[in-house]
C-alpha cells in the first residue's frame, strides 16, 4: 500500500470552525456533509447510531456531535451560527434526526452509523468514523465496504448482473477525462464500482455515468477537506523528521522553511499560495488571541465555571495580587485559558482547531502571541506556524491526534511539540533545534491521559496552559544547549505505542478525574442543563 502523505492544512490546521471538538464536532459536520452529497438532495429525517462506550455515547452533546452531524446534513457552515443553530435550524426546517445508543460491531471510538431518507424518497446508509483533527473515514455505504477520507471527489456506481466491470470503466474514461482509480467493493451478492478524482463531476457527466450498461444508481460527493489529494507523491521531500533533516542539510533548510516546502509539494500550490492560507490561519488565531484576554463576560460554563482569563490577564498585567514574575508566559496562560473558555462558552467563537479543538489554546499564544509581542513580521510568523505543521504532519503520519485514540498527550502534547518548533523557528533556531524541542515537549507528558470532567472546561484548559509552558520551556532549554538522545520520530512512536496500551476508560470517556466523587457530580449539574 502507497504510504499517505497528510496536508498541514487538511491534516494539522483547521478547519477554521465553530464546535467545541475536532473530532466530535468538525469529523461529524464533514460526515453529515458528505452524507447529504452522497444522499442528493434535501435531507428528510436521519437516524445516527453509535455505541454505548463510544466516546460519541459519552459527549455526543456536550461536545455538539449531534450539532455537528446535523450543520453537515443540513447544508450549513462549520464557521457560521448555522453549527450553534444546528438543531434549532433542523426543526425549523422540518427535519427528524434522532441520535440512538446501540450495539455496534466495529469498536472505533467515533463510529457512527447513519440511516438518512431524502425528501424525494431516497434512502442511504453509511459507516463513518472521525478519526481525530477533523478527519473523517466513509468505511460502508448502502452495506457496501468502501474508503473514502473527504480529499477526493467520489462517485458510486451501483451495477446489476448484467455489468461488465471494464465496459463501465471505458464508458467513465469516455464521459470525462479524468485521472481516476477505480475500485471494486462487493455486498450480498450486489457489485459496486466507485473511484475518487481530483475533478470535480457535473450533473451531465453523472447522467450519462447512469445510462452506462448494468449501471443501476450513481452518487457522487465532492471533497470536504481543503487540500485535494493525488494518486502519487514522488515529488513530496520526506515524510518524517529524519528524513526531513536529511533532506534541509546541505541548504541548511530551517524547520519553517521545510514545512513550506513539504506544503508546496504535497498540495501543488505556490509558495504565495500556502502562505497566503498560513497567514489566514494567523490571523483568525490572532483574533481570537486577542478575544480571549480582552473581552470580558460573565457568563459560566456549565453553570460552574466562571470565565476568568480576562480577569487574571489584568490581574497580572496591574499586578493586583501577588504573583511570581515568569514575564510574557504569565499573558500566554491567559490567553490559552482564554480560548478554551470562549469555545467552551454557549455560543463560541470561531477558532482553528490546531491540531484538535481540545488544544485549540496552544498554539495561538505560544507561537502567535509571543510572535506579536516579539515584534516578528506576519511572514516570519506564517514561517514559524509551518515548523509547527512540520512537525504535525509527522504526528499525523506516525501516529494520532485523537484524545479518544490515544489521551491527551496526542492532542495537548502534539500541539506542545509543535509550538515548541514554532518558537525554535521564530527565535533562528536550526531544524535539528526545533524537532528536538519537540521530542523533549513531548516526552515531557508521554501518557497523559484524556479524561475530560462533562462540559470539559476541567483538566482541559488548564493542559493548555501546561503545554504553553512545556512548549516555551523546552525551546528555550534546547536552545540553550539541552539535548535528548530519543529524536522526534521515535517520540512521536513511542507515544502511539503508550496510547496503545491506554486503557478506553482513559481515553476521553469516564476514567480519570472524570470517574472521581466530585467529578460525577458536576456532570450531573452540567448534564442536566
Amino acid at each position: 500500500m502507497e504510504e499517505y502523505y497528510g496536508s498541514i492544512f487538511n491534516e494539522v490546521f483547521g478547519p477554521i470552525m465553530i464546535g467545541t471538538s475536532s473530532s466530535h464536532t468538525a469529523g461529524p459536520y464533514r460526515i453529515g456533509a458528505t452524507a447529504r452529497m452522497l444522499l442528493g438532495g434535501e435531507v428528510q429525517k436521519a437516524r445516527i447510531s453509535f455505541d454505548p462506550g463510544s466516546s460519541y455515547a459519552s459527549y455526543y452533546k456536550l461536545q455538539w456531535s449531534d450539532r455537528g452531524f446535523t450543520a453537515g446534513l443540513i447544508g450549513g457552515r462549520i464557521d457560521s451560527d448555522d453549527m450553534t443553530d444546528a438543531l434549532e435550524i433542523a426543526e425549523e426546517k422540518g427535519v427528524d434526526i434522532q441520535f440512538v445508543k446501540e450495539p455496534k460491531k466495529n469498536n472505533h471510538a467515533n463510529y457512527a452509523f447513519m440511516e438518512m431518507e431524502g425528501k424525494d424518497g431516497g434512502r442511504l446508509t453509511l459507516g463513518t468514523t472521525s478519526v481525530g483533527g477533523g478527519a473523517i473515514e466513509i468505511i460502508e455505504i448502502d452495506g457496501f465496504p468502501i474508503m473514502i477520507k473527504g480529499d477526493f471527489n467520489a462517485a458510486f456506481l451501483y451495477l446489476d448482473e448484467t455489468a461488465e466491470y471494464s465496459v463501465v470503466e471505458d464508458g467513465v474514461k469516455g464521459i470525462a477525462e479524468l485521472e481516476f482509480r477505480m475500485k471494486e467493493s462487493t455486498a450480498g451478492g450486489k457489485r459496486m464500482l466507485y473511484f475518487e478524482t481530483r475533478e470535480a463531476l457535473r450533473e451531465a457527466q453523472l447522467q450519462k455515468m447512469l445510462e452506462l450498461p448494468g449501471v443501476v444508481n450513481v452518487r457522487y460527493t465532492d471533497h470536504v477537506l481543503p487540500v485535494l489529494s493525488s494518486f502519487a507523491y514522488e515529488d513530496i521531500p520526506f515524510r518524517t523528521a529524519a528524513q526531513a533533516l536529511e533532506y534541509g542539510k546541505a541548504d541548511h533548510l530551517s524547520a519553517g522553511e521545510l514545512g513550506i516546502r513539504y506544503e508546496m509539494a504535497r498540495s501543488g500550490y505556490t509558495r504565495e499560495k500556502v502562505m497566503e492560507m498560513m497567514q489566514n490561519i494567523v490571523s483568525v488565531m490572532r483574533r481570537s488571541a486577542h478575544v480571549a484576554i480582552h473581552n470580558k463576560t460573565d457568563e459560566k460554563i456549565g453553570e460552574l465555571y466562571p470565565i476568568k482569563a480576562t480577569d487574571m490577564y489584568e490581574s497580572m498585567q496591574n499586578k493586583t495580587v501577588p504573583v511570581a514574575e515568569l514575564g510574557i508566559l504569565n499573558e500566554l496562560v491567559c490567553v490559552a485559558i482564554g480560548i478554551l473558555e470562549k469555545v467552551e462558552q454557549k455560543r463560541p467563537d470561531v477558532v482553528v482547531a490546531s491540531p484538535t479543538v481540545g488544544s485549540v489554546g496552544i498554539l495561538p499564544a505560544a507561537v502567535v502571541q509571543l510572535g506579536d509581542r516579539m515584534g516578528k513580521s506576519d511572514e516570519e510568523i506564517a514561517t514559524a506556524m509551518f515548523a509547527a505543521g512540520c512537525v504535525g504532519i509527522f504526528v499525523a503520519h506516525q501516529a494520532t491526534f485523537g484524545g479518544e485514540v490515544a489521551g491527551c498527550q496526542a492532542e495537548c502534547g502534539s500541539a506542545g511539540a509543535m509550538a515548541a518548533a514554532g518558537v525554535a523557528e521564530m527565535m533562528g533556531g536550526t531544524a535539528q533545534q526545533a524537532f528536538t524541542a519537540s521530542a523533549v515537549t513531548l516526552q515531557n507528558v508521554l501518557g497523559l491521559i484524556c479524561d475530560p470532567v462533562s462540559v470539559g472546561y476541567e483538566p482541559c484548559n488548564a493542559r493548555n496552559a501546561m503545554a504553553v509552558s512545556n512548549a516555551l520551556s523546552s525551546a528555550n532549554m534546547v536552545l540553550c544547549g539541552f539535548s535528548v538522545q530519543i529524536p522526534l520520530d521515535e517520540t512521536i512512536i513511542a507515544m502511539k505505542e503508550v496510547g496503545e496500551q491506554l486503557p478506553p476508560c482513559l481515553k476521553g470517556t469516564y476514567g480519570g478525574l472524570a470517574c472521581t466523587p466530585t467529578g460525577q457530580k458536576v456532570a450531573e449539574i452540567c448534564e442536566g442543563e
